[in-house]
């Protein structure tokens, strides 16, 4: 079965999980932050989902700078200068959940290195490589029942739901410069939570640089032939589908296809619609595709800021997260907004946009709901004063549950459709739409048409 992955990153967001949008997904990624700072707090959110989840327990995150793992704690009212510290969150992850090397980490405020894990003889150390094993497999299979109490656990009964599908062993960044070294230590950490937990399923999670799929990948080809693990979790570093050129296109389905020999199943945590379509019937390279609310089809392995928030649109015929000034400036043009029959037809007719339809006085009033703004007014450092547009609380829950209900259509229509038909609905929407859109906006639907239809008939 195809899987429909959400990541539950905060617990806000527990509304786009439960209720009505219980149905739209599959499974649950939790990252390992949330999971060690609220522990019960996820159980509960759990116990009300009634879903299979699996928790990544991060480790890759103390690999990078420490800067990463911090915030600033300085008071900008006074026109303090910036002073950071580590994150609780993070600090109980590394100190009581993990241990061992990542303890260090806080400690030393000093990133985690490939010499922590090589012994005097320059082979890797059992012992620390053990240590890590035993720590992170506790902390995903013990941490959120251990923080129940017995009430608790007599009201949930079968506590087994809050038992994750599978287990994530360690695993760390395979960055360009010592893309080996770091593929050594993660596979030698999956051999190890395998040896532990025999009996059950583990996945190998495979991070992994945009140039090594650009440059050469049998290195890992080769390695996981002779691993063959349960299963897979990809994440590529920053690899954004609707900016790939027909090259790197079949580069990257190669590069799963000879994956896909390794092991049974493969998730790619961080996917959009391209990797949706690999996983249709007619491909069967990928099992799931993950992303989070209205956002992370694509991401960074080191954080850069959050970035300056501005109102986005998904457009369904366009598989892919607009601004929304460009969404409206295609629906405008192109006289998608003249009736609700239209905007049904042209726009969409998912839930979210039936009921803004049917609350509003206009079709207008409808659409531009999505990108409703607040100006917000700040000085700069340079001591300028500058003002910017951010969506408001209710523009955002509205794209947020726009782009969910799209999602969901997007996985069931991979049964309903054969793959023909669907690269064909692509080059369609291409030439409807180019014309107010222009070509950069919808170019990635003819690189996508053309590099499946090759692959096919390779």
């Amino acid at each position: 079965m195809i899987k429909h992955i959400y990541h539950y990153n905060v617990h806000s967001e527990q509304r786009y999980f439960l209720d009505k949008d219980r149905d739209l997904y599959d499974l649950i990624a939790l990252n390992g932050n949330i999971v060690s700072h609220t522990p019960a707090g996820v159980a509960a959110f759990l116990a009300n989902s009634g879903k299979e989840f699996y928790i990544d327990p991060q480790t890759h995150a103390f690999q990078h700078a420490t800067i990463h793992l911090k915030r600033d704690i300085s008071d900008k009212n006074k026109g303090e200068k910036p002073k950071y510290e580590f994150k609780p969150s993070i600090v109980k992850l590394a100190n009581e959940r993990l241990c061992g090397p990542f303890s260090s980490v806080i400690k030393n405020d000093h990133p985690l290195s490939y010499n922590d894990f090589v012994s005097s003889d320059k082979s890797l150390n059992k012992e620390v490589i053990t240590c890590v094993c035993e720590g992170v497999i506790s902390f995903q299979t013990k941490t959120i029942l251990e923080s129940l109490d017995d009430e608790a656990k007599e009201f949930l009964g079968d506590t087994n739901q809050l038992q994750p599908k599978f287990i994530v062993a360690p695993y760390f960044y395979l960055s360009p410069t010592l893309f080996r070294e770091w593929l050594s230590v993660t596979i030698a950490c999956y051999v190890e939570t395998k040896n532990i937990l025999s009996d059950s399923q583990v996945f190998l999670a495979l991070v992994v640089s945009k140039e090594a799929i650009e440059e050469d990948y049998t290195h890992i080809i080769q390695a996981l032939s002779l691993l063959k693990p349960d299963g897979i979790l990809l994440w590529i570093d920053e690899h954004i589908e609707e900016e790939l050129s027909k090259p790197g296109i079949l580069r990257y389905v190669d590069f799963l296809k000879r994956l896909k020999d390794t092991t049974g199943t493969i998730y790619n945590i961080h996917g959009g619609y391209l990797s949706i379509l690999l996983c249709h019937p007619d491909v069967n390279i990928l099992n799931g595709v993950g992303h989070s609310v209205n956002y992370g089809e694509n991401r960074s392995v080191v954080p850069i800021g959050g970035g300056i928030p501005m109102a986005r649109f998904y457009f369904p015929s366009i598989h892919s997260r607009i601004r929304f000034g460009d969404a409206s400036a295609i629906a405008v043009s192109k006289k998608l907004l003249i009736s609700a029959d239209e905007y049904r037809k042209s726009i969409c007719c998912c839930r979210q946009c039936m009921e803004l339809l049917s609350n509003s006085k206009s079709v207008d009033e409808a659409f531009f709901a999505y990108g409703e703004s607040n100006p917000v007014v700040f000085r700069r450092r340079t001591g300028s004063i500058a003002s910017l547009e951010y969506p408001t609380s209710a523009s955002k829950i509205y794209a947020a549950r726009h782009y969910l209900y799209n999602k969901a259509k997007e996985f069931y229509e991979l049964n309903q459709s054969s793959l023909n038909d669907i690269l064909s609905n692509l080059n369609t929407s291409y030439s409807e739409l180019s014309p107010y859109s222009g070509d950069k906006l919808v170019s990635h639907l003819l690189s996508w048409e053309n590099s499946l239809r090759q692959f096919i008939k390779s």
